[in-house]
């Protein structure tokens, strides 16, 4: 037996179940697959730009973890702390902004639903779960991260390239999470084309390692030396590893009705790593493309509000983390581009327009770098 929607969504995560909901608006049937129970855990630092959560018409105060008003950023022996704009950035546990946006979304939602494969007929689409059962749809919206069965199913981003990132839950004493309050920490300087960082939660710190070229022995090593310098210790500790995908303008993100979001879709910011932003505004795209029957445009959309920005990132973050050093003087302490990297976060700025301003920027700050 088969069961038909308009269109099925695979994968719960952000840019799923953004995709659901603006489909669900517009008075489309949605099908939502989740190959694990909700809510479930998801490795992921949780910065969330509130830009990225002003897009729909409800409030997410009860998921919140802590709003940020502070970043300090080390290179070796060197900080710099960083205002941040007032409720700009926020923490959130993945397995709770899902599970939110899921339960808002107005889909219907199957649980341990892994899919199998997905075949595209004439008419319509076959999404078959691992268990067997066939559902049918005019459109599928694939967000099932970066190992996407349904991008795989059609051959698309089979070869993609991807880096790796280590992360942990820490609980830590009352006095060292008070430390943390509010206030980010990004280290950099310690591995080639990657950071490690400290975010705090309500309750406990969330700290982590990534990069586009290390293995996992060599970051694990990482990890625990820089966050024994910060007073955390990482003994014993369970390091989860999740996979980061690199941004490729040039592949493909659909395939005739079938459209890509998100990690699915490689749509990870190469300089910061930032992806819950661009998975809820592909997810968003997505489902206007297909609401309006305009999915021809779906690619060409991405490119334009998300992908040629990336594409500007590209260079930027090969210079940056090929001279660290450099790129913590010349970058990282000028408040001027530290306030552009802010509007870009939050949507107010793009990396095109910070470029133009680049030379001026960092020639304001030049006599003041200290010799290394």
């Amino acid at each position: 037996m088969t069961t038909y929607f308009d269109v099925i969504v695979v994968g719960g995560g952000p840019g799923g179940s953004s995709a659901a909901y603006f489909l669900t608006q517009q008075g489309l049937s949605v099908l939502l697959l989740e190959r694990k129970s909700l809510p479930r855990y998801k490795t992921c630092a949780g910065g969330v730009p509130t830009s990225a959560l002003k897009i729909f018409p409800f409030q997410f105060d009860s998921i919140i973890e802590q709003y940020i008003h502070w970043s300090t950023f080390v290179y070796k022996h060197q900080s710099v702390t960083q205002e941040l704009p007032p409720k700009s950035l926020v923490m959130v546990m993945r397995d709770s902004l899902d599970n939110f946006l899921v339960k808002r979304s107005g889909a219907e939602v199957m649980e341990n639903c892994p899919v199998h494969r997905v075949v595209q007929e004439r008419q319509n689409i076959q999404v078959i779960t691992e268990n067997g059962r066939i559902f049918r749809a005019k459109y599928v919206i694939g967000a099932d991260g970066v190992n996407s069965r349904v991008g795989k199913s059609l051959g698309i981003r089979n070869n993609a390239q991807t880096g790796i990132a280590l992360e942990a839950e820490i609980p830590v004493k009352e006095l060292l999470l008070h430390r943390f309050h509010g206030h980010f920490v990004i280290g950099i300087g310690v591995l080639k084309n990657g950071y490690y960082w400290i975010f705090p939660k309500s309750n406990h710190l969330s700290v982590g390692i990534g990069s586009m070229y290390c293995g996992v022995k060599s970051l694990s090593s990482i990890l625990c030396q820089s966050m024994a310098k910060h007073g955390i210790c990482l003994e014993k500790k369970l390091l989860k590893a999740y996979p980061l995908p690199r941004y490729h303008g040039h592949r493909p993100i659909q395939n005739g009705r079938i459209l890509l979001v998100g990690d699915a879709a490689g749509l990870v910011d190469p300089l910061t790593g930032e992806g819950i932003r661009p998975a809820i505004k592909s997810g968003q795209l997505a489902a206007e493309a297909i609401a309006c029957g305009q999915i021809d445009r779906y690619s060409s959309r991405i490119k334009a509000t998300i992908g040629y920005d990336f594409f500007l990132s590209k260079p930027l973050a090969s210079l940056f983390y090929s001279h660290q050093y450099y790129g913590f003087q010349l970058l990282i302490r000028n408040r001027y581009i530290f306030r552009d990297m802010m509007k870009i976060l939050n949507q107010q700025h793009t990396y095109r327009r910070s470029l133009f301003r680049l030379p001026l920027y960092v020639l304001a700050f030049t006599r003041r770098i200290p010799t290394n």
